[in-house]
Order: structure tokens, then sequence, then C-alpha cells
């Protein structure tokens, strides 16, 4: 599904939207699309089959990869769906957004003082 965008985003790996609709939507990165847009999953709207297709500027790029979504890119499969709900809802107990005036960021947890 063509070519990384410079380097700075790969397949399986977890973004945020930061603009749009689904602003603060969480997303894997299956392929790229012709041009400069990512083609995204999140296993409930969009899948492998139909993705969405998204402005690399448009998203926050995360340090998560979904190592079972490359293997399965690289060997031209489906990711199955149930994999691809249980991999994003695991990530995410650690990540939260806030919006930081038009910009969606990855807040990091708390750390409680005793």
């Amino acid at each position: 599904m063509g070519k990384p965008l410079n380097g700075e985003y790969r397949v399986g790996q977890l973004v945020v939207s930061k603009r749009g609709k689904d602003a603060g939507q969480t997303y894997v990165i299956v392929g790229f699309l012709g041009g400069k847009r990512l083609a995204l999953a999140d296993a409930v709207r969009f899948n492998v089959d139909r993705p969405k297709s998204k402005n690399p500027r448009h998203v926050a790029p995360t340090p998560h990869v979904m190592n079972e979504a490359v293997a399965c890119v690289e060997a031209g499969k489906n990711i199955n769906r149930g994999e691809l709900c249980r991999f994003l809802q695991e990530r995410l107990r650690g990540i939260e957004t806030e919006r930081q005036g038009s910009e969606w960021r990855i807040r990091k947890p708390e750390v409680k003082k005793k």
C-alpha cells in the first residue's frame, strides 16, 4: 500500500486524529495511499478492507506499534478485527488525549504522590 512517509510514520503505528469530526480518535496505520495520505483503521468503522484516508498533518504519532499488523500487511493478509480491537483497548488504557487550543495532544498519565 505505498511507501512510508518521511520515515515519520510506519505500518502498525498508533496515531491520534488532531483535526476533523474524528478529532481525538485513535487509529492504527495499515498502509500508505497515493500521494501523501495514510490508510487508517480503528476496527469499528474502518478496517483493513476499507481504511480511512487521512492527511498525515492531521494526526499525531504515538510511540506504540502493533507488530501483528506489520506481519499481516507484509504477508498480504487482513488484520484480524478482534486482534485489532484488543490491541487498541490495551494501548488506550495508558493513553489519554487532551485538546490544547486547536490541537489534540497525547496526555501523559499523572503520577499520584503519596
